[in-house]
């Protein structure tokens, strides 16, 4: 790569910074879905988000939510959201009863802050977190496969005291 298309994309990546505003910065953003069910076949499940510095952004949570044969039940939810350095925080979580063989399949999405939140337009995204699951007929104890955090590096507005 030539010397001036190495300085054209630095001056450019330098760009998209200032438009994103002067406290934008690289956020490592975890996400993880905890998941409960108890005898009756009710089940639980919650989004959690942590960043290892502070953040803010929007969230989408998507998917087909809790489907079994004869149902399917889900809480699609957006808004923005205030994420503190280094803690864990619940966004979003739903519960319903759920027979197996069933399926969890729940997908957030986190995106820009939007200019304007009364806007039906979908501000530009930043991550997607995946978390779906098979649940099986005799399941008697939920693993903790949805439980792993799966990370991605972000570029977001700091907080509201970023100096």
């Amino acid at each position: 790569m030539g010397i001036r298309r190495y300085v054209g994309l630095a001056a450019g990546a330098a760009l998209n910074l200032a438009l994103a505003g002067a406290s934008a910065h690289a956020v490592e953003l975890c996400a993880w879905l905890t998941e409960t069910a108890d005898e009756d076949d009710f089940r639980e499940v919650a989004l959690w988000l942590r960043a290892d510095a502070d953040a803010n952004f929007y969230y989408m949570i998507k998917g087909r939510g809790l489907v079994d044969e004869s149902s399917r039940m889900h809480s699609p939810s957006k808004g923005t959201f205030v994420l503190s350095a280094g803690e864990a925080e619940k966004p979003w979580g739903m519960g319903a009863t759920l027979t197996p063989p069933a399926e969890i399949d729940i997908i957030a999405e986190i995106r820009a802050t939007p200019t304007d939140v009364f806007s039906d337009d979908e501000p530009p995204l930043l991550a997607t977190f995946t978390f779906h699951r098979d649940i099986q007929e005799g399941e008697t104890e939920t693993p903790a496969t949805l439980a792993e955090p799966q990370c991605q590096s972000i570029i977001a507005a700091g907080s509201a005291t970023d100096g």
